[in-house]
């Protein structure tokens, strides 16, 4: 695959167990990886589970979990992020 020409990705995840699904987005960036931002959550939620953890957040697009290289790189990081950040995060509410 020829990742540039994509110019960004639609990552998804879904849980049947839970009936769990989110989405994140990786745009290709000028350094020849990608961007990939979470966009789900309310503003105040998204102030509790990012604010006090370094994340860069970006108004327009949400925050950015990860910088990666390529697809399988992108969706493995995405399932470990959702499986030990977001999920705990949320089963707390």
């Amino acid at each position: 695959m020829i990742e540039k020409n994509y110019g960004h990705w639609h990552l998804d995840y879904y849980c049947e167990e839970r009936d769990f699904y989110t989405t994140a987005t990786g745009f290709w960036n000028d350094e020849g990886s990608w961007d990939v931002f979470f966009n789900e959550l309310k503003d105040n939620e998204m102030c509790k589970l990012f604010g006090s953890l370094g994340y860069e957040i970006d108004k327009a697009f949400g925050v950015v979990l990860f910088k990666a290289n390529d697809f399988d790189d992108v969706h493995d990081k995405f399932v470990r992020w959702v499986e030990d950040m977001l999920l705990p995060f949320l089963e707390k509410k």
